[in-house]
């Protein structure tokens, strides 16, 4: 989950919810938090709303201890330990976990990854065009230095008023995933000295659109050349790695006249599909990209496109799509797990991921060192005592990210 940047309100506002009983839990808490340079922001360690109070709070950062009294534009909210950051600087990013003691132990926060959010705009000129009539084409947009990566989007705007400007739709035109605007063939209503094409980029470090590049395409140039109709390749997709829930586009940009449509393929199978569907081409790109809404691990596989406008010769291009996942819990674990003093007890902890994340748990938001204690879906305590009441965190992680859970564990 991340957490874009905003100017927050009530700053030491005490939470609206009152304790209902004498067990503090901690809220879960994002992964990432995103600031801008000189703008407040937050990082977030709260009692879950309905518990108990905690009576201290504490900071780490990447590790080490982090003194809130040697930062005069750090305060702590009243009630809690959210730390507020006044006047960030580049020196702020780092990794937090909030650290919270209360009579039953320390609980703690997953690790917060916060980081300055920032794009670098450089300068730029107009660019004037002549393309050759019927013949494929391009503008280019240059990729900025960011973080995290802005979406890239293309306008056709009026010169005479900037404000007016259209997406553009046209089944000719296919914004690639480079950035770059790619034409099928170029026709006479590309041409134009009333509107120029703008390549804008939008990104949490900025509140407005920023401009990348803008373009005129000027007059066209006659084919004198033997008129060709063959399928020309504009820009195909490599090997490709996703992650598992995320959206992405398989791409299969060729352009020719008359226009081409590609069919695409899984394993030889036809996939298509419905507008609908979860895996489509039909999604304004003429077939030119093959949309996976919520990538799942079937997903994985060798995909073909084929292209064929029905005159020129046909084509045919393979990417692999590999998958992988970030940990995710397959089920939630409890946060409060009540059990009597010398049963056998499994404190949760079953994740899924690709690959299988590794499993690491905290007892007390120390690393978990007790002979008694096993991995068995989850953490295993046979013959629990009320010594072991307390906070247990499971930590899983593989190259692709981490989730983080605790649970208090009360034995009477």
């Amino acid at each position: 989950m991340r957490v874009c940047v905003a100017v927050v309100l009530g700053l030491f506002a005490v939470g609206s919810s009152q304790p209902v009983n004498d067990q503090p839990i901690l809220k879960d808490v994002p992964n990432e938090v995103l600031f801008r340079t000189q703008e407040p922001f937050v990082v977030e360690c709260a009692p879950e709303p309905g518990s108990g109070k905690f009576k201290k709070y504490s900071w780490l950062k990447n590790g080490q201890p982090f003194e809130v009294s040697d930062r005069p534009d750090v305060v702590q909210r009243h009630n809690e330990g959210s730390l507020v950051f006044l006047r960030p600087a580049d020196s702020d990013e780092g990794d937090y976990r909030c650290l919270a003691e209360s009579q039953y132990g320390v609980a703690s926060t997953r690790d917060v990854r916060v980081r300055r959010t920032f794009i670098d705009i450089s300068r730029y000129e107009v660019q004037k065009h002549k393309p050759v009539e019927g013949r494929t084409f391009k503008l280019a947009c240059p990729a900025p230095n960011a973080y995290p990566k802005p979406n890239i989007e293309w306008k056709s705007q009026q010169l005479a008023d900037t404000t007016v400007s259209d997406d553009i739709r046209d089944p000719r035109i296919t914004i690639g995933p480079d950035g770059s605007l790619y034409f099928a063939n170029v026709t006479e209503e590309d041409v134009s000295d009333r509107f120029k094409y703008v390549c804008v980029a939008t990104s949490s470090a900025v509140d407005k659109p920023v401009v990348l590049a803008e373009h005129f395409i000027s007059s066209m140039e006659v084919d004198r050349q033997p008129k060709h109709n063959e399928v020309v390749e504009q820009y195909v997709s490599p090997d490709t790695t996703a992650l598992v829930g995320e959206r992405i586009y398989l791409y299969c940009i060729y352009g020719g006249t008359p226009l081409a449509h590609p069919d695409w393929f899984k394993e030889n199978k036809d996939v298509n599909n419905e507008p609908g569907a979860r895996v489509t081409r039909y999604n304004r790109s003429v077939g030119k990209r093959l949309l996976i809404k919520e990538v799942l691990p079937e997903d994985d596989g060798n995909y073909t496109c084929t292209v064929d406008n029905e005159v020129g010769k046909k084509q045919k291009h393979s990417m692999k799509l590999t998958v992988v996942g970030s940990p995710k819990f397959t089920k939630t674990p409890e946060k409060i797990i009540h059990v009597k003093e010398g049963d056998d007890i499994t404190v949760p902890c079953l994740v899924s991921g690709i690959p299988t994340p590794k499993l690491s748990y905290m007892y007390s938001a120390t690393p978990l060192k007790n002979s008694r204690v096993t991995e068995n879906r989850g953490l295993l305590i046979k013959k629990v005592q009320k010594s072991d009441s307390g906070y247990y965190g499971c930590n899983a992680t593989n190259e692709y990210g981490s989730e983080y859970y605790e649970t208090l564990l009360l034995v009477a």
